[in-house]
C-alpha cells in the first residue's frame, strides 16, 4: 500500500503517502490491524467529525513531521 485515503465529514478526499499517514498512531493501527476491517482492505479512513479544513491542516502536519522528524 502506497497511498491512503482520509475523508473528511463532508466527504472530502484526501489522497496521501503511507508514509505520511502512518505518523498517527491511530491511523497506522486502523490500517495495519488484524482482521477485515474496511480500513485495512481499502486503505481508507472515514473521518466523520472531522471537517475539510482541520483534516487538510492536520494532514499538513503529518507531512512537516515526517520531513523535520530528525
Amino acid at each position: 500500500m502506497k497511498t491512503v485515503k482520509l475523508v473528511s465529514a463532508e466527504g472530502f478526499e484526501f489522497i496521501i503517502d503511507y508514509k505520511a499517514a502512518c505518523v498517527s498512531n491511530t491511523i497506522r493501527n486502523m490500517l495495519s490491524s488484524q482482521g477485515t476491517f474496511t480500513e485495512t482492505e481499502l486503505g481508507e479512513v472515514k473521518f466523520p467529525e472531522i471537517s475539510t479544513h482541520i483534516l487538510e491542516k492536520t494532514i499538513q502536519y503529518f507531512y512537516y513531521k515526517l520531513r523535520y522528524q530528525n
